[in-house]
């Protein structure tokens, strides 16, 4: 049967076989190697290792006794004298007759190489990117009491770094300022920004505690103008500063399309702290951030977001929403119930960042 099928081959096939610069070898059904075309000869006198790998190794299919195995082409990769090969072996039929199995081996170093290398590239990518989220989490402020604020927060990025900052500065004993911002897009170009705008920050109120939020604005605008970073970064803000001995709050917000909402203890009342300015761009006119000033009681609560807790959005689509997020926090005035609800909504799915934060106040 061998000799049949090598006979009728070598009429119309072995001219073509030989002339390719893949390896090809023919075997029949006992496993006998019939024919090896010049490329694969050639590599043989060459290498030992080939010729053992040869002598050693037959097709999977051909070693199946399941016919639909054996008459099926299976592709697998070897190593063979420090090469990567792609082997293809597939049935040969005459008449309807199975007679045999005929293997090619394309040599695929140099892809495998490119593929290894972007592994190991990818692999330490995102080492660096773990790093990052590492320290970006690490910046934050933790869950304590901070002078007469009781300050929680939860922050999880749709990525693994995130464009969402909060932080809270001590200004003296009797003031510190809280600000949340959003930086536009994602990934580790976002994550750096929230970093520059953390430092900035807290080096505007350590050399100058008697600014206020609309000129705390107005430095970090400015700073980040020297940066000269390309027209599509920006990031918004909303900046407010305690006073203890008054109970007040005064803010400012810097195109914060989030507005914080606030829970009146002595009311039951739930409003959001509006304020009019345009958001921290190169490309944007620096604005006069309007200043408002409010007065605080015990218990009252302040809630932040950014707005990837109102985009969330269910099976259907549909966001959640500034109206449920309100409804949500004025029932529960809890930071865990309300995120639990943004989680259920959205089926756990998640497309931006996600930040809240809320402050609990307690009078002098």
């Amino acid at each position: 049967m061998g000799k049949t099928l090598v006979d009728r081959l070598q009429e119309t096939n072995f001219a073509v076989l030989n002339s390719m610069d893949d390896w090809v070898r023919i075997v029949d059904p006992s496993g006998a190697t019939i024919f090896i075309n010049q490329s694969l000869a050639e590599a043989k006198n060459n290498s030992k290792d080939l010729e053992i790998y040869l002598n050693e190794n037959l097709p999977l299919n051909l070693s199946s006794e399941n016919e639909a195995i054996r008459d099926t082409t299976v592709v697998e990769e070897k190593l063979i004298s420090n090469r990567y090969y792609s082997i293809k072996a597939s049935p040969i039929f005459m008449n309807n007759t199975y007679t045999g199995i005929v293997e090619v081996f394309r040599d695929i170093t140099r892809e495998t190489m490119m593929k290894i290398e972007l592994f190991d590239a990818n692999r330490s990518m995102l080492d660096d990117v773990r790093f990052v989220r590492k320290v970006q989490t690490s910046i934050l402020p933790k869950d304590k009491v901070y002078g007469n604020i009781d300050l929680s927060g939860i922050y999880t990025p749709s990525a693994n770094v995130s464009g969402d900052l909060y932080d809270i500065v001590k200004i003296d004993d009797d003031k510190y300022a809280f600000y949340i911002a959003d930086v536009m897009g994602h990934g580790v170009k976002a994550s750096i920004m929230t970093m520059f705008i953390k430092v900035s920050v807290f080096s505007i109120f350590d050399k100058r505690p008697d600014f206020t939020p609309s000129e705390a604005l107005l430095k970090l605008r400015e700073r980040f103008y020297e940066l000269e970073m390309d027209s599509s970064q920006y990031f918004t803000a909303w900046l407010g500063i305690f006073d203890f001995k008054e109970n007040t709050l005064t803010y400012s917000n810097a195109g914060h399309n989030c507005p914080p909402m606030i829970y009146k203890n002595h009311s039951g009342e739930c409003a959001y702290l509006h304020g009019n300015g345009r958001m921290i761009s190169n490309i944007i006119e620096p604005d006069v951030y309007n200043e408002i000033n409010i007065k605080l009681k015990s218990d009252d609560k302040i809630l932040f977001f950014t707005d990837g807790a109102i985009e969330a959005t269910n099976e259907d689509k549909r966001e959640y929403g500034l109206a449920r997020l309100e409804e949500s926090f004025c029932k529960h005035k809890d930071l865990e119930r309300v995120y639990k609800e943004i989680n259920d909504y959205s089926w756990g799915e998640q497309q931006d960042d996600i930040t809240l934060a809320m402050i609990s106040y307690k009078e002098n």
